[in-house]
């Protein structure tokens, strides 16, 4: 199975829009300083305006103001672990969206080739691709991305660790950074390899595990060798 361009270019559109996920638990924002670095990436990498008033603000040392004004107004139980979604552009943040968490429960993997040469490597708010792959499979089912040359990346919504023998390896060419996967890779509890293939995960792994934002190493997604299709 083929995919087409994540983000093929809108006719007319000056700028996308980005999309930031946080986990909100306990009524506070987790790893907002991983997030801020991202987001600061994609502004600059997409050609914000240095003297930007939004880029300033995330540079400034409360950087969540905004963010956390939206918090006061909500009815937010300190039992309940949300998903915080930010929506911005070079423009500014745009949108502001939170509910509760429900962990999603995935049975299998189901391998999709991409493109030559095709990267992901910002968070683009438009995830029609996704949603259209998905709607193709079953409610427990989850694509794997592979690119050409047989190395894995990531799921529609994860990255992805393979347990080894050796300890906690991840693709080093994901089609998004994580900032889960950062965290890890900072703290030394996972590593970096280039050479994950369908054939090595089959062989060389204990269990696959999915991570994000919301899914931290200890609340990972776990799934035999035995969940990846063919």
């Amino acid at each position: 199975m083929l995919a087409e361009d994540l983000h093929p270019p809108v006719a007319g559109a000056t700028s996308p829009s980005f999309i930031e996920t946080f986990m909100l638990r306990g009524g506070e924002l987790i790893a907002g300083e991983l997030h801020r670095e991202r987001m600061l990436r994609t502004l600059r990498e997409q050609g914000a305006d240095t003297g930007s008033t939004f880029l300033q603000s995330l540079l400034n040392t409360s950087p969540w103001r905004e963010v956390e004004a939206y918090l006061t107004g909500q009815q937010i139980l300190p039992t309940t672990t949300y998903r915080l979604t930010l929506e911005y552009s070079l423009a500014g943040l745009s949108a502001i969206r939170l509910v509760p968490y429900c962990k999603r429960t995935i049975r299998a993997l189901r391998p999709l080739l991409l493109p030559d040469g095709f990267e992901y490597s910002y968070k683009y708010a438009d995830r029609s691709f996704f949603e259209r792959v998905k709607a193709e499979l079953a409610d427990d089912e989850e694509p794997l991305f592979v690119r050409p040359d047989g190395t894995i990346t990531d799921t529609s919504f994860t990255n992805v660790l393979i347990e080894t023998e050796a300890g906690y390896l991840t693709p080093a060419r994901p089609l998004l950074k994580g900032t889960q996967r950062e965290g890890l890779l900072r703290a030394g509890l996972i590593a970096e390899a280039d050479d994950l293939t369908l054939s090595a995960l089959r062989s060389k792994a204990k269990a696959i595990l999915l991570i994000n934002a919301l899914l931290p190493l200890e609340e990972a997604l776990r799934l035999p060798p035995e969940a990846l299709q063919d």
